[in-house]
């Protein structure tokens, strides 16, 4: 690139032909913390629904409610937000819950799929009575990672973290619930199931009227009007186990009652028991260790998926960070910025010598040649002074996917322009002067002096900005080989060094 600076770039879309910082009404922290917002926005994973359902069904008072809080115990923060538990009938509407990056608790209408409002407190039994079950239900939404499936694709094409649903179905027997005795009429007809939970407490596994509700999904199952993935996979939690001693025992005789119901209705069933006691109170811990119990129960209902679904890539910027591409490392491209700096320092330093912008060069030197001859001996001196220059700054850009890209270019480009503008208008300004040099000029040094000087002290100043202590803090880390490290650091330094802009700013404009 033999081009001066301003011309060459500008042809490469690497940066504006003014600084978009001194144009904008943005001031220089703005325009960071934008730069850093969008890094932010492109880092985050899109989050998307799957048709992937796990109901949890059974009488009212079997622990349904309690098995929810209990798996989501750890979110402590938004306790609130968690359904009530108690030996009473609680649940009125379905409650679905699903991953989201902060706790939210929002009244759905079915017919719109709308949120109607946004609940800071989870309704009493009561409260939830106001509304039809056949036309509401609540939404709870945790960052719950169980619920996160990876990019797995049973319905949905769309790429992207699929999140399944973990629904909390209103408890038959509860007496003022349509959608309570009927359940089939709520989803698990036509749905696209995981797996069904089915809660009964230890002294109800022998219920009558519980068997022959599981006959009917179990019917609707073999005719085909309830879906589930990779066959039928039913997960039964047994609450109020306390005696260890007999877990062995219920858990046989529930495997032989319902083994010997699928039999009757000509299914094959995949079947998990888990026999758990919570408690007596509903932050009682003292009996249960509840991540193991969490463990077991999240691997039994994602069983029929399990070959499908894909890891989840950790989401935490760090590990995210170390993972990226090898096209998307930094390292290379700082590396060329500051030697680019570097470059730009040593072209300064060769541009005047003994205080002469072109030493040696005088008047004498020039007598009896052409108008022609002339300029193009004082710019061929003055070329062999300075050098060329020239930069390769194709290779600076970074790819419109990159997360960076708006920081790259709103930040660490603008800057790196900042330092090179003023030596790119020093080389077109000395340029000039050879190019209108006339016969008449006796002192050459003077007339550089006259026509060069103020330019050449422009592009002095510049090596003197904050620009240059962020290459400066940037060196000792540059070849090392944490790249989250390395963008932090960036980040952090880009924002800092805005706000000392800003600031020393406003001190000269007071």
């Amino acid at each position: 690139m033999l081009q001066c600076l301003g011309h060459e770039v500008s042809k490469k879309g690497l940066i504006m032909s003014s600084n978009p910082l001194k144009n904008s009404e943005q001031n220089h922290t703005e325009r960071v913390q934008l730069a850093i917002q969008a890094f932010n926005d492109k880092m985050a994973e899109k989050i998307v629904d799957e048709m992937a359902v796990i109901h949890i069904i059974g009488a009212f008072s079997a622990g349904k409610s309690r098995l929810v809080r209990e798996l989501l115990r750890p979110y402590k923060t938004a306790h609130s937000l968690l359904p009530i538990s108690s030996k009473e009938r609680q649940t009125a509407l379905p409650l679905e819950i699903t991953y989201a990056d902060t706790p939210h608790l929002f009244r759905i209408r079915i017919d719109t799929n709308t949120t109607e409002t946004e609940l800071f407190v989870f309704p009493s039994r009561e409260e939830q009575q106001h509304f039809d079950a056949s036309k509401h239900y609540l939404r709870l939404e945790l960052p719950e990672p169980a619920l996160l499936l990876g990019n797995v694709s049973l319905c949905s094409a769309e790429e992207g973290i699929k999140r399944a649903v973990l629904k909390d179905m209103p408890g038959w027997n509860s007496g003022d619930s349509l959608i309570s005795e009927n359940p089939l009429d709520n989803g698990l007809v036509g749905a696209n199931n995981i797996s069904l939970v089915y809660v009964t407490r230890a002294n109800g596994i022998d219920s009558q009227d519980d068997l022959t509700r599981l006959h009917a999904i179990f019917t609707a199952f073999e005719t085909g009007d309830a879906f589930f993935y990779n066959g039928f996979n039913l997960v039964i939690v047994i609450t109020c186990c306390d005696d260890e001693s007999e877990h062995d025992a219920i858990k046989q005789r529930v495997n032989e009652r319902l083994q010997h119901l699928a039999e009757k209705v000509d299914i094959e069933l995949q079947l998990t028991v888990l026999c758990v006691d919570f408690g007596k109170e509903p932050e009682d811990s003292s009996e249960l260790n509840h991540q193991d119990f969490a463990n077991d129960f999240w691997q039994a209902v994602f069983a029929p998926i399990a070959e499908q679904a894909q890891a989840i890539t950790a989401r935490d910027w760090a590990t995210r960070i170390q993972q990226w591409q090898a096209d998307w490392h930094l390292q290379d491209k700082l590396v060329q910025s500051l030697q680019i700096i570097k470059n730009v320092h040593a072209f300064i330093g060769q541009f005047k010598k003994q205080d002469q912008f072109i030493a040696n060069m005088n008047s004498t030197r020039l007598l009896g040649l052409s108008d022609q001859d002339r300029i193009e001996k004082v710019q061929a001196a003055w070329l062999k002074q300075v050098g060329q220059w020239q930069f390769d700054f194709e290779s600076l850009h970074l790819t419109d996917d990159h997360p960076l890209t708006q920081w790259w270019q709103d930040y660490w480009l603008t800057q790196l322009f900042e330092l090179i503008n003023p030596v790119d208008a020093l080389v077109q300004q000395m340029k000039l002067a050879i190019q209108q040099l006339p016969i008449e000029a006796t002192d050459l040094q003077q007339y550089f002096h006259e026509h060069v000087e103020d330019s050449y002290q422009k592009a002095l100043a510049q090596r003197q900005s904050y620009f240059h202590c962020v290459c400066d803090v940037m060196e000792p880390i540059l070849h090392d080989n944490n790249q989250a490290k390395l963008v932090a650091t960036l980040l952090s330094l880009s924002l800092l060094d805005a706000k000392y802009a800003d600031y020393y700013h406003s001190l000269k404009t007071a």
